[in-house]
């Protein structure tokens, strides 16, 4: 009998304590640290061990013997059942087991890779064998441990304590009950989520005053994926593309995989600046008219008006990215141009994760059939379908009142922020900065000319503050080095002051 399991609890974690006594005894069975037929020790003597309730252990127990982990013996309590699904390496012809035929050092290093000489990692030379490069893209940086930094200043992440952990979980249950489950683990095909679709056509798309029918929809794993699959479908090195000019970094870099030629047009506070000689000779344009990315300013409606006229005598396609509608919360916002799209000619591209959380990674696109059925088609080759389980959780979400919800007080939590984030700025008399009317998420934010923001972004990290440098949002030959964004969806109100404050104490030291 094993008396004394190796399991060690970490009740901050965010994960049960049952679930993470299953977890240790399932990771013990499968590096063979206990074998079938080893005997647990009882419930009385891990919960004493372990320093927990002895109903934790039991249920531990229990919830193992149902996947086949273990087994109970009458008067023996429970051993590890003689057909835990357990991995075990095979024989392979001229070979034995790895764990026979290396020493423990031979061993180290298969497992470690860090430790393989270059020999183990073969003889190719990939760099010959690559048709494509993507070296070239330069996403926007993001430390993946930015919640451990006091002061993050990071664009597209979430306060955990602004979401509905709770509704969410319930919503998850629902779409995993009997009444959905067939369907939502089932292949959907070509097709998405009926009652999600439902949802966007009724409550989503009429805020911006489209009107749309289901077969004029199409699910996406983010927005950014619907803005890949319209670049497929409509983009190749005979098209001539506009953009904007600051630009989402990941766009340019989507495009650049179809076409060389884009030119990059220059917006202001009224949005993109209209050339009609150079959109008369594009293809197509790609826009955010409500929150420009990264200015956050919008579109005039004049300016609008007159780009659906260049578009209609043109015959220039439009492709509006309103990645951010959901978050208006100072004014009304514009109607979409979209809504004011007579022939068509529109593709709207919309996020679902900007307002719930953007780990869901669900948006949609909304476009003439005909169009609809060609993505879907595409989308079918690259990964068939978004998660059934992602898209009925969300339909629950939305069909249950959270989403409006989540969507009010997001707004309240962020116009308080804003606030904050602009009087803290403000005080400090170093940047100057342009935020959306509307509301949004992020400050652009400018500093003095000799400012080199990616120098003040490493110096910044070092005391705690994260800000996203603004270069990679231009090109890269022409791009200034003082601009950078500031978002306030990640951090809380009460550290804006003293974040901004550390900031501007890096930037003065860097002054020459």
């Amino acid at each position: 009998m094993n008396e004394n399991l190796t399991i060690a609890l970490d009740p901050s974690s965010g994960i049960s304590l049952q679930a993470q006594i299953r977890q240790s005894i399932v990771e013990l069975i499968l590096n063979h640290s206990i074998l079938p037929g080893d005997k647990l020790p009882s419930s009385r003597m891990l919960s004493q061990q372990l320093k927990v309730s002895r109903n934790t252990v039991i249920f531990a127990y229990q919830a193992l013997v149902d996947t086949g982990y273990l087994q109970p013996r009458e008067r023996s309590g429970y051993v590890v059942s003689d057909d835990a699904p357990t991995t075990r390496l095979v024989d392979t012809p001229g070979a034995q087991h790895l764990d026979h035929q290396l020493s423990d050092d031979q061993l180290g290093d298969h497992l470690n890779p860090a430790r393989q000489d270059d020999s183990v990692n073969g003889k190719i030379d990939w760099n010959t064998k690559l048709v494509q490069s993507c070296s070239y893209i330069r996403p926007v940086q993001k430390p993946v441990n930015w919640r451990e930094y006091r002061y993050p200043f990071v664009y597209g992440q979430v306060d955990d304590e602004l979401f509905s952990h709770s509704e969410w979980r319930d919503c998850a249950r629902q779409a995993l009950g009997m009444r959905n489950f067939s369907t939502m683990v089932g292949d959907f095909g070509q097709h998405d989520d009926p009652m999600l679709v439902n949802y966007i056509c009724s409550r989503s798309l009429p805020r911006r005053g489209i009107k749309a029918r289901p077969e004029q929809i199409l699910v996406t794993l983010g927005a950014q994926n619907a803005l890949y699959l319209v670049a497929q479908l409509l983009v190749d090195a005979s098209k001539h593309v506009v953009i904007e000019s600051p630009f989402y970094p990941d766009l340019r870099d989507i495009l650049l995989q179809r076409t060389q030629s884009i030119t990059a047009l220059p917006v202001d506070s009224g949005g993109l600046i209209l050339d009609e000689e150079v959109l008369r000779h594009a293809d197509s344009v790609f826009i955010t008219p409500s929150h420009q990315c990264p200015t956050t300013h919008t579109m005039s409606p004049s300016r609008r008006r007159q780009l659906l006229d260049i578009a209609a005598q043109h015959d220039l396609l439009i492709i509006e990215d309103d990645y951010e509608f959901e978050m208006n919360f100072l004014e009304s916002p514009t109607p979409a141009l979209k809504a004011q799209d007579t022939d068509g000619r529109v593709i709207y591209v919309g996020s679902l994760s900007k307002s719930v959380f953007p780990g869901l990674r669900l948006g949609y696109m909304v476009a003439p059939e005909g169009l609809i059925q060609q993505a879907r088609a595409l989308r079918h080759l690259i990964l068939r379908h978004p998660p059934g389980h992602a898209q009925r959780t969300l339909a629950y979400f939305m069909a249950l009142g959270h989403y409006d919800a989540q969507i009010r007080r997001l707004r309240r939590h962020l116009a308080e922020r804003r606030r904050v984030l602009q009087t803290a700025i403000d005080a400090e008399g170093v940047f100057s900065h342009s935020a959306a009317h509307f509301g949004g998420t992020s400050f652009w934010v400018s500093g003095p000319d000799w400012l080199d923001s990616r120098i003040l972004a490493e110096r910044a990290m070092q005391d705690g503050v994260l800000i996203e440098a603004g270069d990679v949002f231009f090109d890269r030959d022409t791009s200034p080095l003082n601009y950078f964004r500031l978002s306030y969806s990640a951090i809380s109100t009460d550290r804006i002051p003293e974040g901004i404050a550390r900031l501007a104490a890096s930037m003065r030291k860097l002054k020459p």
